[in-house]
């Protein structure tokens, strides 16, 4: 009897803690966050150089559907111009015009300006990259064009460095620099560039990289190729550089920005953890068969490549795609199933879970997201664009 009663007075103090740890008491399960803004984005314009008007639509599906620019989306014309920088759902950009530098969300068919400083210390953004996800470094010329600067950006407060590269000077024949890619990887900021004089004078015959140590930002030295001339682009209107997975980092030029009369492309190689150009990498428009512009990492050892079609006469749809093998330098396969496009500047392709997401300028017919399948090597079509522009602009994940 004793034992019952004893059992009987621990239950009896053990009430108080198990209610206290009850459903009924605990604290309620927080809301799903709502997304509301769009997964992605496109950038269509009506109208030619120089009387545009360009606008952004959101979707979140590349696979399926449509957009319709007809009553739909945000003009951005006098805010910001579709040669920009995007990461984390927000849009980067230095209006010249009006001499500042904004951060902008394209949400619900509205681009707002986030943040806004005032800002003048480059001519122009000629190339950027991202040390991390929130420090953005830009680089541009002066207003002479004789010297290369830089900004070091914190995206969250738009707090900038602003600096000068004491990059070797412009030799006698030629009167500026030209910028154009730029990548960030194990410490060094590589910046490849050229020297052009007054136009039509033509180009220096040769291609040049500025190494960069990032923590100092010492100028440490210049590497140097005759093999093609000028910089190549920059990724705020067309990829063409960028760190692969194993942290070897490739630059490709563009014949399309050399004066030079007998002009070559080639793509250069900086091997992980080196500062030197990869002499055993020999890859040009000989050994891959067409000139490039455009080349663009999709994973593994593979990119896809953007070259001008010699075959096509009486248009100005020259431009076609390719898979690229980055370790042979080889096209393995071309995408006929992608229409050629119109412009060579057109940022084209995202990359999302093994797929290549790219959008074209058609000659005829209608204009889709094309999807490339990495491991299946098969091409299909996905959301179609509608609604009356003239150009298809550029392509980006929001989120």
């Amino acid at each position: 009897m004793f034992k019952k009663f004893k059992l009987y007075i621990i239950l009896m103090a053990l009430v108080p803690f198990l209610n206290s740890c009850s459903s009924d008491d605990s604290e309620p399960t927080p809301a799903p966050v709502v997304e509301t803004q769009e997964k992605y984005t496109v950038w269509l314009q009506i109208g030619s150089w120089p009387n545009t008007t360009q606008y952004i639509l959101g979707t979140n599906s590349l696979t399926e559907g449509s957009i319709d620019l007809t009553g739909h989306g945000a003009e951005v014309t006098g805010k910001s111009a579709y040669g920009i920088i995007t990461k984390g759902g927000f849009y980067y950009y230095y209006n010249t015009t009006t001499g500042r530098f904004s951060k902008f969300k394209y949400e619900k068919e509205l681009y707002s300006t986030v943040l806004e400083v005032p800002y003048t210390h480059l001519a122009d953004v000629s190339g950027f990259t991202w040390i991390n996800d929130k420090t953005l470094f830009v680089i541009g010329t002066n207003g002479d064009q004789n010297k290369i600067q830089y900004s070091v950006i914190d995206t969250e407060t738009l707090k900038m460095t602003n600096g000068v590269l004491d990059a070797p000077a412009i030799p006698v024949g030629y009167n500026y620099f030209n910028l154009g890619n730029i990548e960030y990887t194990n410490g060094k900021v590589f910046v490849q560039f050229g020297y052009t004089g007054v136009w039509p004078n033509p180009w220096e015959n040769k291609s040049y990289i500025g190494v960069v140590d990032y923590a100092s930002m010492k100028y440490e030295k210049t590497l140097e190729s005759s093999t093609s001339a000028g910089p190549g682009t920059n990724k705020l209107w067309l990829s063409s550089s960028f760190v692969d997975e194993s942290g070897n980092t490739y630059f490709a030029t563009n014949v399309e920005w050399s004066s030079i009369k007998d002009r070559k492309s080639a793509i250069y190689r900086i091997k992980k953890g080196t500062t030197e150009i990869d002499a055993s990498y020999t890859v040009n428009n000989t050994s891959i068969g067409y000139e490039g512009v455009g080349l663009w990492y999709i994973g593994g050892t593979k990119a896809i490549y953007k070259y001008i079609d010699p075959a096509i006469t009486g248009s100005t749809h020259i431009y076609a795609f390719a898979v690229m093998d980055l370790e042979t330098g080889k096209i393995v396969r071309k995408l006929p199933e992608i229409p050629y496009d119109g412009d060579a500047y057109i940022q084209n392709i995202i990359v999302e879970d093994g797929k290549v997401y790219m959008i074209t300028n058609a000659e005829t017919g209608k204009d889709y997201v094309y999807i490339y399948d990495i491991a299946a090597q098969k091409v299909k079509t996905g959301m179609e664009m509608i609604g009356g522009y003239d150009w298809v602009l550029r392509l980006d994940k929001m989120r």
